[in-house]
């Protein structure tokens, strides 16, 4: 019976073929979701944690006690503690203080990063020259060396800021070599100076900066013996801890999830995006080989039905279809995870070329599961698709197998239990999915594997009702058509004549538009909410602070206005008024600006500034703390006869204080009040308007996904004034690019969900064809032209992929808003986006499917004679 059933695939390869497409395609679409998955993950945690490197462990200055933000910086004297720790190998610091470097009278400001031998340390590469090994040796930045006009052996002096930007003692370096920003962990300052630790020690001498050097985090590699041993390697980590007091050691993965949150509310929500892809690919891709292999079997029942009259047995029968599919599926899923890999390999060669982000690996990883999932699936649901077709074979006698078996009669029989079952399915989906809305805040990951489970059954109940609503659906939008002569009435005959086939024809196309319509929805969705949610984590693009003597002048602000990509360019007043955060005794050197409407042009996002009153501050970045924390104001001419910020409460210094209370952050190294407080301020401390400056330019971005050339047309401009240029809109841009990469995954994967859609109504349509050329044939026969029959089949196919679309678009569009709304609804408000012109070109392609799996072979009916093709077996 094996060769028979080895035999019998020979034979029909053709139709093998396309069963075998529609595995094939099935299979690649779940192996690209499960390594485009695996890409976006791994970019996205190398994008957050760029400036980490490839670091074993990060020691950050921040920590959360007890739900509180705890901020303790680095100092040299830790950062050789934990070098010395037994297994360290290397430590550098990884993000330190900011430096200002001048040359000639033209400055730049730049984090200070030490060198570490250890490449897996450094996020930068040195592209000339050679590394610091002297505590007055430097490599800085290319594109800062090319603004400055500075040579490999020049000299340029470094003065280290203290935590209130306050200047100290200039300090000279050599410049050894020059580094390129590869990881693009410093974009938002246009890269890093890089010393030796005994240069960073050196510089942070200086008298203004009590505290000495402060980084705010440290990057370590260990012992590679101690790397492969997890008991070692968790010793070691617990050795640091002890060290490093109220700071917090982490893995750069660790590290990333924490930066993740910060941004979405949700550590894992990439996993659970992955997840879901996964899931839904494995659902799609089932019902589609479901489909088409049913097609392809059903068709065989007379080739099954006479090898049962000569002497075959049902065991036998079934067998032999069984073994079959068993041969296809496991031969098509081979041959679908290749293509799978090879597309996401496509894809990022695409990236690499596109230069979109350098967190983007240049070749793909393969995870276990993208080996055996695929397999198993492809295998496994062809069996189950196989079994049906074979069970009714079997079942059949053989003389009356040898008949042609009519779909209505089996319609009618299974209707009443397959519509029981399809509602059952829908049913269970919805509660399922009510349910998963009732804890989606509480419990995301129940939530959507909650969710995932509830789409599937009702989207399964969908299809197995296909078959009962499909067809009336197609014949009563056909029936509008039918006015248009013979081929149209013919066609809408057709479609209701056969309402098996029909649904089966359709059911092909809406189970793959439905997945295209849903990530296309879901994808537009994505992009809009995090937009908006960037928008409100980063509301300020760029600011430009004034670190001279002179205040900004009206030309300097007509020039950047007039820099290209630059939308709005606004200045700010401000005023030096230190503040005392909450019952603390340490007061913070306090610049505070005036904020005023003509402040909100220049924001991305207005909501933090509209909570600002008369009562109310936002507070610097530096300062973040709970709204309604007290912020008092304190006069800055007695703060003056204190040696240090240390004020103990009974000092009179409170006795003149202006308390508030704090309403947000402002984003920038300062506070921000109403211009009633800033007035109320300058009285209350007698300032007056010469007191009062103007060193800030708050810049919005015409387009942020090209904010760095803009920001590097800033620097250029502004090369030769002592000028700090930072900002939200290079961070900004490290996320929108995240974004950029996970829709180009996603369009990836949307061409294969089109070919999917493609296949499953060519290899249906194609195949009903097939089946009616003797019908054709008398069709001929009694006066119907070739056009005529191509225009019928031509119309019928376009009616079929036309329904089948427009109920594709409709459950996708639902689909893609139920889980939008439970992934990301949970941390933001959802903006719910329809591109209509993916919509239209999803509409486009259905009927052009339609169209052309249609017209192929009627094109082959219609050139066959009418005798020839009634002769047909």
């Amino acid at each position: 019976m094996l060769r028979i059933t080895l035999h019998q695939m020979r034979q029909n390869i053709g139709r093998l073929i396309a069963a075998g497409v529609a595995i094939f395609i099935g299979t690649t679409f779940i192996t690209a979701t499960l390594l485009a998955g695996e890409v976006l993950v791994k970019s996205t945690e190398k994008s957050m944690t760029a400036s980490f490197a490839d670091a074993d462990l990060v020691v950050s200055a921040s920590s959360d006690q007890n739900g509180s933000y705890v901020y303790n910086p680095i100092g040299v004297d830790l950062v050789r503690d934990v070098a010395a720790v037994n297994g360290v190998s290397d430590v550098a610091v990884g993000e330190g203080p900011y430096v200002e470097a001048t040359s000639d009278g033209k400055s730049e400001y730049l984090p200070l990063l030490t060198y570490a031998k250890d490449k897996n340390l450094q996020s930068y590469e040195i592209s000339d020259g050679k590394a610091p090994n002297s505590d007055s040796e430097v490599v800085l930045p290319l594109k800062v060396a090319e603004r400055l006009k500075l040579s490999i052996g020049d000299s340029i002096s470094l003065d280290m800021l203290s935590q209130y930007g306050e200047e100290g003692t200039a300090v000279a370096f050599t410049i050894t070599g020059f580094s390129k920003d590869v990881s693009g962990g410093f974009a938002s300052s246009g890269g890093a100076v890089v010393v030796s630790l005994d240069g960073a020690e050196k510089l942070s001498d200086h008298p203004v900066n009590t505290d000495g050097f402060q980084a705010q985090s440290i990057l370590l590699n260990v012992e590679d013996n101690i790397q492969k041993d997890p008991a070692a390697f968790d010793k070691l980590r617990a050795e640091i801890s002890k060290i490093i007091g109220e700071r917090t050691v982490q893995t750069t993965s660790e590290a990333a999830q924490d930066r993740i949150e910060s941004i979405s509310g949700e550590a894992q929500i990439l996993t659970y995006m992955v997840l879901s892809f996964a899931a839904l690919a494995l659902l799609v891709a089932s019902l589609v080989i479901s489909n088409t292999f049913q097609v392809l079997v059903a068709q065989r029942t007379k080739t099954l039905a006479l090898l049962r009259c000569v002497g075959a047995s049902k065991k036998q029968i079934k067998n032999s279809v069984i073994v079959e599919a068993l041969i296809l599926g496991f031969a098509s899923s081979i041959a679908g995870i290749l293509g799978g890999i090879l597309l996401v390999q496509g894809v990022l060669w695409v990236v690499a070329a596109m230069d979109l982000s350098p967190a983007v690996p240049t070749s793909v990883t393969i995870p276990v599961a993208a080996i055996w999932l695929p397999v198993v699936a492809g295998v496994l649901t062809t069996l189950l698709a196989s079994f049906v077709p074979a069970r009714i074979a079997t079942q059949v006698a053989p003389l009356a197998a040898l008949r042609p078996i009519e779909g209505t009669s089996e319609v009618r029989r299974t209707g009443i239990v397959r519509l029981i079952f399809a509602g059952i399915f829908v049913a269970i989906g919805t509660a399922l999915f009510v349910y998963a809305f009732s804890i989606y805040k509480s419990d995301m990951e129940l939530a959507l594997g909650v969710g995932v489970l509830g789409g599937a059954l009702s989207f399964l109940g969908l299809v197995m009702s296909a078959v009962l609503w499909v067809p009336g659906v197609v014949a009563a939008v056909g029936s509008v058509f039918a006015k248009f002569g013979a081929p149209a009435r013919l066609a809408t005959a057709n479609i209701g004549r056969n309402p098996r086939r029909t649904a089966s024809t359709s059911t092909a196309l809406f189970i793959g538009v439905t997945l295209v319509a849903m990530l296309s929805v879901g994808a537009s969705t994505a992009r809009t909410t995090m937009n908006q949610e960037l928008d409100k984590q980063f509301p300020l693009d760029v600011a430009i602070t004034l670190r001279g003597e002179t205040d900004l002048s009206d030309s300097t602000l007509t020039a950047i206005r007039q820099v290209k990509g630059v939308d709005v360019a606004q200045s700010v007043e401000q005023i030096a008024v230190p503040i005392v955060v909450g019952d603390q005794e340490w007061v913070s050197g306090g610049t505070t600006y005036r904020f005023d409407e003509s402040v909100n042009s220049a924001l991305r996002d207005t909501s933090a500034v509209e909570k600002l009153t008369d009562d109310t501050v936002l507070v610097s970045t530096w300062y973040a703390s709970e709204p309604g924390t007290e912020i008092n104001f304190v006069d800055p001419s007695a703060l003056e006869s204190f040696d240090s910020n240390d004020v103990p409460q009974e000092s009179p210094l409170w006795n003149t204080r202006v308390t508030l209370k704090s309403a947000g952050t402002t984003g920038l190294e300062g506070s921000a009040v109403t211009q009633k407080t800033f007035d109320e301020l300058k009285s209350k401390f007698q300032l007056t308007d010469a007191d009062v400056e103007s060193r800030l330019v708050l810049v919005k971005v015409s387009d942020p996904s090209n904010a760095m050339d803009t920001v590097d047309a800033l620097r250029d401009l502004l090369g030769e004034d002592n000028v700090e240029i930072s900002g939200a809109v290079m961070e900004r841009d490290m996320f929108q690019k995240v974004i950029d990469v996970m829709l180009l995954v996603l369009v990836g994967l949307l061409g294969v969900a089109v070919l999917i859609a493609l296949v499953g109504v060519a290899n249906t349509l194609s195949l009903s064809v097939i089946e009616r050329r003797r019908e054709s044939a008398t069709l001929r026969a009694v006066g119907m032209s070739r056009r005529q029959l191509r225009a019928s089949l031509a119309i019928e196919g376009m009616l079929i992929a036309g329904i089948g679309a427009l109920v594709g678009v409709l459950l996708g569009t639902l689909y893609a808003w139920l889980g939008s709304k439970l992934l990301l609804g949970a941390f933001t408000t959802v903006v719910f986006t329809v591109r209509w012109a993916d919509i239209a070109a999803i509409f486009a392609v259905a009927l052009a499917a339609g169209l052309i799996a249609s017209i192929v072979p009627g094109r082959s009916a219609a050139r066959t004679s009418p005798v020839a093709a009634l002769a047909v077996e």
